[in-house]
C-alpha cells in the first residue's frame, strides 16, 4: 500500500540535539474505558446486513459457485495454522492458540451464533511456509468452512492462491503485510494487524521528533517476507524524516541462536537508533544482545523501535531489564494496567482464562481471543444477512465491517469497506515499555490519520 501524507505525532520529550536516553515525559495512559469495555454481550451482535450497494464477492469466479453460496447450518468449522512447535515462533505465539480457542468456547457457551455451534481446529505448521499448505488442505478435507488467524506473512501467502481459487474465506491473517490489501486480486483474503508500512512510518516520525537534526538508524530484521517488507517500507520513507539507514542486518527465521555477530556489527557503527523486526522469542534474544553490546561499548545508548508483534509483556518479559525503554506500537489496551484490568470485559476475560488455568499467558493469549472475537462478529453479521451463513456472506461481512472488541483502544474501530478500505486496522498508538512494571506508557496521541 502506498502511504501518502506526513504522519504527525505529538511531541514526546527528549528532542534536544544530542541522542538523549532519558525516557520521554508523557502523561499517563488514558484511563477512559475503551470502546469494548462493557461486559461482553451474550447476544449476537446487532448488525444490519450490508446495503445493496455494498461490496459483494463475485462467486461466479469460484470453482464451485453453488458451494460458495450454500447454507452453513448446525456447525461452522474454523480452521487455522499456527506455530505450536519447532522454534522461536512457537515459544512466543503458541499462547495465541489458547486465547483463540478460549473465545470460541466462550462464544458457544453464550450461544453467540444461536444454535449454530462453532468449532475451531488449529494445525501446527511450525511457522514453516512449506508445511502450511498441507495443514490447510487437511482442514479442507475435514470440512473447514473458513480460515482465520493463520500466523505469519509467508504462511498466509503460501495458501492464499488455493483459498481464493476455491473460494474459502481466509480471514484476519495475523500479519501486517500490505499485500493483504489486494482485495481485487485476492477478494477472499483479509488481514488483521496494522500494515507494516503504517507502523514503519509511525516509528520514522517519532525518530525524527526525537532527533530533529537527523538520525543514523540501523535495521535488524528476520530474513523472510515479514522482515523484508518491513525493512523496505522503512528504508523507502527514511529520507522524508531525515533518517540515514547506516546498516542492515538479518537473521534467518529458523535460527534459534542469539544474533551476536549481527548486533556487534550494528554496535560498531554506533547508530542513534535501531529499527528491529525479530520473530517471536527472537525479540527477547535480540534485546539481550543489544544490552550486552551496550555494556561493551561505553556511551552507546541507542533507542530501540521494535515491531508490534513483539509488544506482548509475555514476550518482552523474557528479556528482563534489556527490554526497558523500547518503543513499539499497538491498537489494543494494556491489560496489565490495573485500571484497564478492572473494566468489566477485561475482568471477565481474565477470570475466564484463570478458570482455564491459563492466567500466566493472558497477554499473548489476548491476541488469539481478539482474533476469534472479530471472526465471530463477522460470522454473526453474515448470519444476520439476507443470505444467512454462507462462505460468500462471510467474506462479504468481513469486507463491510465496522466493530469494536473487548481489547480495542478508545478511538479504534475495526472496519473495512470493500476494495476502497481493505485494511481492518489502520489506527495505532506508539507505546514505551517499562521492564520493572511490565507495562506500557502511551507516547503521543492515537494515530488515526491512515483510516480510510
Amino acid at each position: 500500500m502506498a502511504i501518502a501524507g506526513a504522519l504527525t505525532i505529538a511531541a514526546c520529550g527528549g528532542d534536544d540535539e544530542s541522542a538523549s536516553t532519558e525516557a520521554p515525559s508523557t502523561e499517563a495512559p488514558s484511563t477512559e474505558a475503551p470502546a469494548g469495555s462493557e461486559a461482553p454481550s451474550t447476544e449476537a451482535p446487532s448488525t444490519e446486513a450490508p446495503a445493496a450497494s455494498a461490496w459483494a464477492v463475485d462467486t461466479e469466479a469460484c470453482v464451485d459457485p453453488d458451494a460458495a453460496n450454500a447454507p452453513i447450518e448446525g456447525t461452522i468449522k474454523i480452521g487455522s495454522a499456527m506455530p505450536l512447535s519447532g522454534g522461536v515462533a512457537a515459544t512466543a505465539f503458541a499462547p495465541v492458540k489458547d486465547g483463540f480457542e478460549a473465545y470460541i468456547d466462550w462464544a458457544n457457551e453464550n450461544q453467540i451464533l444461536g444454535d449454530v455451534e462453532i468449532v475451531a481446529q488449529i494445525e501446527d505448521d511450525q511457522y514453516n511456509k512449506d508445511l502450511t499448505p498441507a495443514a490447510v488442505e487437511k482442514l479442507l478435507d475435514e470440512g473447514a468452512n473458513l480460515f482465520a488467524g493463520i500466523i505469519g506473512t509467508p504462511n498466509n501467502a503460501a495458501v492464499r492462491d488455493l483459498l481464493n481459487e476455491e473460494c474459502y474465506p481466509q480471514l484476519l491473517a495475523l500479519t501486517g503485510s500490505p499485500s493483504w490489501g489486494a482485495a481485487e486480486e485476492y477478494p477472499w483474503t483479509t488481514g488483521l494487524l496494522i500494515p507494516y508500512t503504517v507502523e514503519a512510518r509511525a516509528y520514522a516520525a517519532l525518530i525524527a521528533e526525537r532527533f530533529p537534526d537527523g538520525a543514523n538508524v540501523a535495521v535488524f530484521v528476520v530474513n523472510n517476507e515479514f522482515g523484508q517488507v518491513y525493512a523496505e517500507a522503512f528504508k523507502e520513507i527514511a529520507p522524508e524524516f531525515n533518517i540515514t539507514v547506516t546498516d542492515e542486518q538479518t537473521i534467518e527465521a529458523t535460527d534459534n541462536a542469539p544474533p551476536v555477530a549481527q548486533v556487534n556489527a550494528i554496535a560498531g557503527g554506533a547508530p542513534d537508533a535501531i529499527l528491529a523486526v525479530p520473530l517471536g522469542a527472537g525479540c527477547a534474544t535480540f534485546l539481550s544482545e543489544v544490552a550486552a553490546a551496550k555494556a561493551a561499548n561505553a556511551g552507546w545508548e541507542p533507542e530501540i523501535f521494535i515491531t508490534a508483534t513483539c509488544s506482548s509483556p509475555l514476550i518482552l518479559g523474557l528479556a528482563g531489564p534489556a527490554a526497558d525503554g523500547i518503543f513499539t506500537a499497538n491498537n489494543l489496551v494494556d491489560i496489565l494496567d490495573p485500571e484497564v484490568a478492572a473494566l468489566p470485559a477485561i475482568a471477565e476475560y481474565l477470570a475466564y482464562m484463570e478458570g482455564l488455568g491459563k492466567a500466566d499467558i493472558v497477554t499473548t493469549a489476548a491476541a488469539g481471543w481478539h482474533t476469534a472475537e472479530m471472526t465471530v462478529k463477522i460470522l454473526a453479521q453474515a448470519q444476520a444477512s439476507e443470505a444467512g451463513l454462507t462462505r460468500a456472506s462471510i467474506i462479504n461481512a468481513a469486507r463491510n465491517f465496522d466493530q469494536t472488541g473487548t481489547f480495542t483502544r478508545e478511538g479504534v474501530r475495526m472496519k473495512t469497506s470493500g476494495v476502497e478500505d481493505p485494511y481492518i486496522s489502520e489506527s495505532l498508538q506508539v507505546i514505551q515499555y517499562d521492564a520493572e512494571t511490565q507495562r506500557f506508557t502511551d507516547i503521543g496521541e492515537l494515530i488515526t490519520e491512515f483510516e480510510s
